[in-house]
């Protein structure tokens, strides 16, 4: 399922194929199987691929965006390059890819300039965001935040990747691969650095902002504006 994803690059249409509840046949044929199960089946089919048809010319986005709200995330900022030449930007669409070999996966739309960059870039970081870090999340999403002053921590070996301080998690990534899908693009990096803190984390729900009502254990801390380091296993 694709997710919603926040910024303000530009509006993104999401875009479905209804689907159709297979008609109940009886002992003839299994239901869906593609097999004459009942009699009239043709006409049935016809029927139900206009009904098809019509389902997808009045598909409602709107309401199909509000039914992906549903799905409580946490957000993310996205980045790319480093000094002058870094990019940076909030999502929600993020997620493990796999543990062996480590992959995570960010899903940018078309029309993000985020999407360009990824395109060209070699690596990237993601900064999983904090509760406190709501201010961060809107800026980065095109709502600047007069007093906020984002920093962004170096990563030893990695020049061109900068991940963003007192986030809850952070990761370090190279570019292994890219999957168009729809009017986004899913990609797919393979971690080379990673660190942790474990502050609650924000969430975003419904289109709003929350935070987990339940405490955490006792963090785990790094120094702030400590250099992320190189793990030796995951180093490449």
């Amino acid at each position: 399922m694709q997710a919603r994803v926040l910024h303000s690059d530009a509006p993104q249409a999401v875009r479905a194929t209804a689907l159709q509840d297979p008609a109940a046949c009886g002992a003839g044929g299994a239901a869906g199987s593609g097999t004459a199960c009942c009699p009239g089946t043709a006409a049935v089919n016809a029927a139900g691929s206009n009904a098809a048809d019509q389902n997808v010319a009045s598909f409602d986005e709107r309401r199909f965006r509000h039914a992906l709200g549903r799905f409580a995330t946490g957000v993310v900022v996205i980045s790319t390059g480093s000094g002058d030449g870094m990019h940076a930007m909030t999502a929600n669409a993020f997620m493990s890819g796999s543990l062996k070999p480590p992959l995570i996966v960010v899903s940018v739309g078309h029309r993000a300039r985020m999407h360009e960059r990824l395109i060209n870039s070699a690596r990237f970081g993601v900064s999983v965001l904090s509760d406190a870090q709501e201010p961060h999340s809107r800026h980065f999403a095109g709502e600047p935040q007069g007093r906020l002053a984002p920093r962004f921590a170096p990563v030893d070996g990695l020049p061109d990747v900068v991940l963003l301080e007192h986030a809850a998690a952070r990761f370090a990534a190279r570019m292994v691969d890219r999957h168009p899908c729809g009017d986004h693009t899913l990609f797919v990096g393979e971690v080379l650095v990673f660190s942790l803190d474990e502050h609650a984390p924000l969430i975003f729900f419904g289109g709003r902002y929350a935070s987990v009502a339940k405490p955490l254990e006792a963090p785990v801390t790094t120094p702030v504006g400590t250099p992320v380091t190189i793990n030796p296993l995951l180093k490449r």
